[in-house]
């Protein structure tokens, strides 16, 4: 290993790169004047959910309601890897936890960063380990910011469905990022209790629960610092995630799945030992799902192809030796949008309106 491979992801190696590039990357117009900034809290936002649950769209959202606000995602971090270009084009699986490093090691210097020049924050993650948040929400707010929260839900066969579709359907490259099904599942498991902390932590002054369309829970602290309402947040993310589907919907899903597996199967190598447990979700979803669709389709037909893809998926070997050939990247996108509604369309729930105030939680997205 070379002296320069061997740096990578150390603490001077870190401050070198934010320093020369990471920091403008991320800090795009100066810091708010000292004068602002002492008559208004800056702000953070903890925006959070499993990977592909739909957080860009609520972080689109937050950025239009709260413009001001500097956005730091581990995600957008990791092409400062210098491995990160190789990686992406010839060993795309192992870009996630090669990157880990430098990715998280950035994202620690840019919140220092944030903090010493008061900027307003929208922090992205994935709501894993509830000790790093809340510490990260009880720092921000020892320093006089407002602190807030939104956590996307969305039913569980829905974001590992997408996990795979954004990087099977991938225009370029770069554009592509893989997730671990490990890492898909444990966000899945613990982001309920990461919330259920947030709502009891005294740092936070608002929380908000949101699906990919709209937003089904709001909860505000009032001028005594009890909240609005009972906190019911975790409970109802839990909710969503593990929530029965509508038949049209359930279809639609097994729609959207039979196109992801074909496109799997055709791109050689793929289905390997480490895509392979994220289809034996897939699979799963799929035959609880099929129960759900009635009449809507011939179900004859559907139990069949997913009992070929059982055979297939049995018939891998399961060892190192399975060949990972480059991926291609097609021109377009192999999911087109149809006229349906998309599959995982959220159950809906009347959300009650919150006046817009500075540190209060951003518009629902479905208004």
């Amino acid at each position: 290993m070379s002296v320069q491979a061997a740096e990578v992801g150390s603490d001077p190696w870190l401050r070198r790169v934010f320093d020369l590039a990471a920091r403008d990357a991320i800090f795009r117009w100066r810091p708010p004047a000292r004068a602002s900034a002492a008559a208004t809290a800056p702000l953070l936002v903890l925006l959070g959910g499993p990977p592909a649950s739909g957080k860009t769209r609520a972080h689109g959202a937050i950025a239009a309601r709260y413009p001001d606000l500097i956005a730091i995602t581990g995600d957008e971090l990791r092409p400062f890897d210098p491995s990160y270009d190789r990686l992406v084009t010839t060993d795309p699986l192992r870009v996630p936890n090669a990157t880990m490093a430098v990715s998280g090691g950035l994202v620690r210097l840019a919140l220092d960063h944030a903090l010493q020049h008061r900027y307003s924050v929208l922090l992205e993650g994935v709501f894993r380990d509830p000790a790093v948040v809340t510490g990260t929400a009880e720092r921000f707010a020892s320093a006089g910011y407002s602190v807030g929260v939104v956590a996307v839900a969305t039913p569980a066969p829905v974001s590992r469905l997408s996990a795979e579709q954004r990087f099977l359907g991938a225009p370029v490259p770069r554009a592509a990022r893989w997730t671990p099904s490990s890492a898909h599942e444990s966000a899945l498991r613990r982001s309920p209790a990461v919330v259920a902390e947030l709502e009891a932590c005294r740092a936070v002054t608002w929380v908000q629960l949101s699906t990919r369309t709209q937003a089904i829970y709001d909860n505000i602290r009032g001028p005594d610092g009890y909240w609005q309402d009972p906190p019911a947040a975790a409970g109802l993310l839990q909710h969503e995630q593990t929530r029965d589907f509508a038949p049209d919907e359930a279809l639609g899903w097994l729609t959207d799945y039979e196109a992801l597996y074909a496109l799997a199967r055709d791109r050689g190598g793929y289905l390997n030992p480490a895509t392979l447990p994220a289809y034996r979700l897939l699979q799963a979803d799929a035959a609880r799902l099929m129960r759900s669709i009635g009449s809507r389709a011939d179900i004859a037909q559907l139990r069949f192809r997913h009992r070929q893809r059982d055979a297939a998926l049995n018939a891998l070997r399961l060892d190192e030796t399975v060949a990972r050939q480059p991926v291609d990247f097609p021109q377009a996108s192999p999911f087109p949008r149809t006229g349906r509604a998309p599959a995982g369309q959220p159950s809906t729930r009347a959300s009650r309106p919150r006046a817009a105030s500075r540190g209060g939680p951003p518009a629902p997205l479905g208004r």
